[in-house]
């Protein structure tokens, strides 16, 4: 099977990293590639990064987000398959490789997945974590868990990307979980179940804000209701789904107004973040307001 790859790469001041995530790209052992680096109306050196290679296609915008930078960098790419890799993660050497032979063994997929190793902020290695990637009901099971740690995992076939539509910003944090599942309600998915990424843990993860990440999965999870009808178990995972992110980004969310709480200093990010709590986990103000109940309880005692 052959064919361009078009690896897209936003950035929004993330240029320390930029370097490692092109050469990773260039590195690949499958070598019908282009990069696409789209800088996001970064403040810091992310086009002198990028441009240092003239192999790079360069493209400039105000700052708008990643899903429309990576809507971007599709629009201007022209190859048959395309990568979305974070500018701060590394691909390795096989990874076009992998998914190229992938997508060539199993024609009715439209996109193929893999597995991550995490790397700290300097690039050393932190192991890989458990990595549950479903062969049986994908649909189903990106409904129920969002397993796709990092879009750069994934290699898309254009045509794919033609009929579902690109990211949708609206979805803000969550737009390629959003497009990941609109693919997967009309297309075959798979897994070809090898490490093919470096997915950097560092302070500026985007996954790092609750309350933005809380937001943003729940409110997709939300708008799959009008699918649920479609396909038997969907709204059962589907909820379940929504019950995950919940109990993951909103209780760290809760952990954090707790702390701001009793910060004289944090209390109007508190109480944003109760309206956000309020709207999007209403059972943790729940939690959070009996737990405040019997603290006065046990000290009235």
């Amino acid at each position: 099977m052959e064919g361009l790859v078009s690896i897209v790469i936003p950035c929004f001041n993330q240029g320390r990293f930029l370097g490692e995530a092109i050469d990773s790209a260039f590195r690949q052992t499958y070598r019908d590639v282009e990069v696409i680096v789209v800088n996001d109306g970064s403040r810091d050196d992310t086009r002198s990064v990028a441009c240092a290679r003239a192999d790079v296609w360069y493209i400039e915008q105000r700052n708008q987000g990643t899903a429309v930078a990576r809507n971007r960098g599709l629009a201007d790419s022209r190859g048959e398959y395309v990568i979305f890799l974070d500018a701060d993660d590394r691909l390795l050497p096989h990874a076009v490789t992998l998914g190229i032979q992938s997508l060539a063994a199993h024609s009715d997929w439209g996109f193929v997945t893999g597995h991550v190793r995490l790397i700290s902020e300097n690039g050393t290695s932190a192991g890989v974590p458990p990595q549950e990637h479903p062969d049986r009901e994908p649909y189903l099971a990106l409904l129920r868990s969002n397993y796709i740690w990092t879009p750069g995992v994934v290699l898309y076939r254009r045509s794919t990307l033609d009929a579902a539509g690109a990211f949708d910003s609206s979805a803000s944090g969550s737009a390629d979980y959003d497009l990941n599942i609109r693919i997967a309600r009309r297309f075959a998915t798979g897994c070809h179940h090898q490490v093919i990424l470096e997915y950097r843990q560092h302070g500026a993860n985007m996954t790092g804000d609750p309350a933005h990440m809380l937001k943003s999965a729940v409110s997709v999870r939300r708008r799959l209701r009008k699918y649920a009808g479609e396909r038997a178990g969907a709204e059962e995972a589907r909820r379940a789904g929504i019950r995950i992110v919940q109990e993951d980004f909103g209780g760290r969310l809760l952990d954090r107004v707790k702390v701001d709480l009793r910060s004289p200093g944090r209390r109007g990010r508190a109480c944003r973040d109760l309206i956000c709590l309020l709207q999007y986990y209403p059972a943790g103000v729940k939690t959070l307001v009996s737990d405040g109940l019997r603290r006065l309880a046990a000290m009235a005692r």
